[in-house]
């Protein structure tokens, strides 16, 4: 069962990301990293966890669960009265190890008040991390730590390299406990190509520098090219029953994949070959020749929703201040599209742009917001106008550039078919 380890949601379709996070919460993400761009979070708390509020009392205490034999720490955590023997329900992993190995309870230190606890509990993450090897199941580790917890990939995973596929991987935690061992993805055939799905997830770090150089949109529209000249059809839906096969920008848990063929058995009675998208771009390659990209022609536009230009922008060469004057309306703006008042809410994107708000965030919502109206045109056009205006702000990462040219060529194809 998936599991959020932002908001705890939680169930067997909800899909997460490489980092365990939701959809809804990766896009409240965007919005928090705008945030951390302009070095505008207070500093609060030097502890991980989240005070109650409750510190008039002090009957709390700090324990670790560690097994037995070995003398493991595993899990680390403050609470009262019965909590260190109590199941934990969202500790799903440390659950699994105390199910599988004989485990024991150690009080680090009792009767503090809770922000006591909680910054005693933090600073013992960080003392295992840094002078230890063992490997904690909690989701929410201290940043000061030297290495992460149990959830990277396992030590025996293959290293990434340039058009390499990588693999799903086992985390730290189920090779070391539970002896999983990573799986490569599955061989490319030419008959389970007829109806792909690709699988949506978000392209980070290492695996976009050195599997794709950096260059992750170059691969994906040569792969759709490919599959053009072999008159492939791309579904839409995972579980759709003519999905022949599942294709992947990047590498995931092997603990996912079992979830996801699993699902695949109950919903449409099969299972799914896996292909990750270097793989198919080389089986084109090898089989087909070189692939040339379709050139997009320069369409002349057609936006239905008008917005002051950019010369009339207030505070445009003054980042910080369009971003101080504009936050607050784009923060509101995002909220109501999620919550589908997407009226209000363009009205409001167009004041946080007119105030010189400019980051990311503020063009992915637009994005979104003329995706769910069907104004493909617009979405065309603001996403332009972000990439014109990423100069701005020092330039963005490659992962979102990759990503707005990724849906501007996206919007094109839903323009077109709906011109048809």
């Amino acid at each position: 069962m998936a599991n959020c380890t932002r908001c705890n949601n939680h169930g067997l379709f909800l899909k997460v990301n490489i980092d365990g996070i939701c959809k809804r919460c990766e896009e409240e993400l965007e919005s928090d990293i705008s945030k951390l761009l302009k070095n505008v979070i207070q500093v609060g708390p030097s502890h991980v966890g989240t005070s109650t509020g409750d510190n008039d009392r002090n009957d709390y205490y700090v324990y670790q669960w560690r097994i037995k034999d070995t003398g493991e720490i595993f899990y680390i955590g403050k609470g009262r009265k019965n909590r260190a023997y109590e199941k934990h329900e969202r500790a799903y992993d440390a659950e699994k190890i105390k199910a599988n190995y004989e485990t024991e309870v150690i009080i680090i230190k009792e009767n503090l008040f809770e922000e006591e606890a909680l910054q005693l509990e933090n600073d013992e993450m960080i003392r295992i991390l840094n002078e230890t090897t063992h490997r904690l199941t909690n989701r929410i580790t201290p940043l000061s730590a030297d290495r992460d917890n149990g959830y990277s990939r396992a030590p025996s995973t293959p290293k990434y390299e340039f058009e390499k596929a990588s693999m799903f991987y086992a985390s730290e935690i189920d090779e070391h406990y539970f002896k999983v061992k990573s799986r490569e993805f599955d061989k490319v055939e030419k008959e389970f190509l007829s109806h792909p799905h690709f699988i949506n997830k978000t392209l980070w770090g290492d695996e976009l520098k050195i599997v794709y150089g950096g260059n992750y949109s170059k691969y994906l529209q040569e792969v759709k090219a490919g599959l053009d000249k072999i008159n492939a059809k791309i579904i839409k839906s995972r579980y759709a029953k003519s999905v022949t096969c599942w294709i992947y920008p990047i590498d995931d848990y092997v603990h996912n994949y079992e979830i996801d063929q699993k699902n695949a058995i109950e919903r449409i009675g099969k299972n799914i070959p896996c292909y990750h998208l270097i793989d198919v771009w080389k089986f084109m390659i090898n089989n087909y020749g070189d692939i040339e990209i379709p050139k997009q022609k320069d369409v002349k536009l057609n936006p239905v929703y008008s917005r002051i230009s950019l010369d009339q922008i207030k505070n445009k060469n003054d980042w910080d201040k369009g971003f101080d004057e504009g936050f607050e309306f784009f923060e509101k703006a995002d909220r109501l599209r999620k919550d589908g008042d997407l009226t209000e809410a363009l009205k409001l994107l167009d004041e946080a742009r007119f105030l010189g708000y400019n980051a990311p965030a503020l063009y992915n919502s637009y994005a979104m917001l003329f995706k769910k109206l069907k104004c493909y045109d617009d979405e065309i056009a603001i996403l332009r106008e972000g990439l014109e205006r990423t100069e701005d702000y020092g330039g963005s990462s490659e992962n979102i550039l990759n990503d707005w040219n990724a849906r501007i060529a996206r919007a094109m194809e839903l323009r077109s078919k709906a011109k048809q």
